[in-house]
């Protein structure tokens, strides 16, 4: 009876490891259709997240990827080599190794369903303003210097306006105020984008388009190109890109062409 008892015992442990053995063995090409099947969706949903991705980062700039939407790009192209690793070894399995190879399958099925359902939500947007794009510039009181001020973004609100000089001598005041309309434009938001770029007494155009396709974070566009007539035409249509937009040019001495940087 005491034998009769621990064979039962033992049948018992052994029962639920040895039917799965089998089920690995018998169902291997089942488990490895469902797992090319997630591992195609998985790539594919990828790939969509991707497109959608590089679409929110045109328009309108000054937008990096939430850290979400990053970390799970990574983790989904780590998962999809290691998945190839796998279908390698499965693909060359011998007989007696079909359960091992079963299993693998169907853990790497798990993990990958697992990752797919983890999926940004691209309805709720993959992008979020860059740590530039609100970054405001340390000022100081302005101390009878508000009418002026009040009067350049009266300007600055009327739609007919395209372009404002403010000049005057050194010293009385016009970055100061400059600063001022630069930080409350980021605050009430009414443009897409405030550009701000310093121009100095040595006024060259091949850096001032690197500077302003610089605070687009678009200058690896331009490095190409030595053109300043083709590198004109590519800045322009940067700006275009950047929506209604507001260019600050701090610290001009001499009058230049503004197409010939590329501002239209």
């Amino acid at each position: 009876m005491e034998c009769v008892e621990s064979f039962c015992g033992i049948a018992r442990c052994l029962g639920p490891p040895v039917c799965n053995y089998f089920k690995y063995h018998r169902k291997l090409n089942d488990y490895v259709r469902n797992f090319k099947r997630i591992r195609d969706e998985l790539n594919c949903k990828m790939e969509d997240i991707k497109l959608q991705l590089k679409a929110e980062l045109r328009r309108p700039l000054g937008k990096i990827a939430k850290k979400g939407v990053e970390n799970w790009l990574k983790d989904v192209k780590e998962m999809i080599s290691k998945a190839q690793v796998v279908e390698n070894k499965v693909s060359n399995e011998r007989y007696f190794y079909r359960a091992c190879n079963g299993k693998l399958v169907d853990e790497k099925t798990r993990e990958m369903k697992e990752l797919l359902d983890k999926a940004p939500n691209a309805s709720e947007g993959l992008v979020v303003d860059g740590p530039s794009r609100r970054l405001l510039l340390s000022t100081s009181e302005l101390v009878g210097q508000e009418a002026v001020r009040n009067k350049i973004w009266a300007c600055l609100m009327q739609e007919e306006v395209s372009k404002i000089g403010v000049w005057g001598m050194g010293g009385v005041g016009k970055i100061a105020i400059m600063k001022h309309i630069h930080n409350k434009l980021l605050e009430e938001q009414r443009f897409e984008r405030v550009i701000w770029v310093t121009i100095s007494k040595e006024f060259n155009v091949m850096k001032v388009q690197d500077d302003i396709a610089s605070a687009l974070g678009l200058k690896e566009y331009l490095d190409k190109e030595e053109d300043k007539l083709r590198r004109a035409a590519i800045l322009s249509e940067m700006l275009k890109r950047a929506g209604k937009h507001v260019l600050i040019l701090d610290d001009v001495w001499y009058e230049f062409p503004l197409e010939e940087v590329g501002i239209c």
